[in-house]
């Protein structure tokens, strides 16, 4: 195994170690701060009202998928760029994701085609979006663990919002790197 390999795979390794103990972590402190479930804040359980057994096996399946689309976006790369010149930021955002030529709002209500382009897409991001989740989940839980003034500075929007921007950051500055790629690749054409 050449150099490349092993940091692919120490890559892999770690960061599928911190989303499980990091997932795992949640899951705990959830379950001790409320067994029952009635202070939990997640949409799944405050908004549709899912009781331990169907949150854990969304949350299963959604880490399992995204440790698997990790896995095939490292170990299976292809390419998600256009070859073709003159694509703006917003159509290179639309092909990483849809594989063809769109404006990037038609990622919000279109899948892609190709279920392999999807898996490297989601591995790309979602792996990305879980490690930060597990960052903010784990000092939230750290912050509200052992000390008393959490429920003073934060609150469950700033929470969210704080996720939510951070993931939307993410995905965001993935895309707009895979743009710069785009150009320096059609450049020198």
């Amino acid at each position: 195994m050449n150099s490349v390999e092993n940091k692919k795979s120490l890559k892999f390794i770690m960061t599928t170690i911190w989303i499980l103990l990091t997932r795992g972590y949640d899951i705990y402190c959830t379950y001790k701060f409320s067994p029952d479930l009635s202070q939990e804040v997640n949409p799944l359980v405050s908004v549709l009202g899912m009781t331990w057994s169907p949150f854990l096996i969304v949350l299963y399946l959604l880490m399992i998928y995204t440790i698997y689309a990790y896995y095939v976006s490292v170990f299976k790369p292809i390419n998600l760029l256009p070859t073709e010149k003159g694509y703006t930021f917003g159509n290179v955002v639309a092909y990483i994701y849809l594989g063809h030529k769109d404006s990037w709002s038609s990622i919000l209500h279109k899948f892609p085609k190709d279920l392999n382009r999807l898996n490297h897409y989601f591995g790309h991001t979602l792996s990305k979006c879980f490690v930060y989740v597990g960052f903010i989940s784990t000092i939230m839980w750290l912050l509200i663990n052992y000390t008393n003034y959490y429920n003073t500075v934060l609150s469950v929007v700033a929470i969210y919002s704080i996720l939510t921007i951070g993931c939307f950051t993410i995905i965001y500055l993935w895309n707009k790197s895979l743009f710069r790629q785009y150009q320096n690749n059609t450049n020198s054409l």
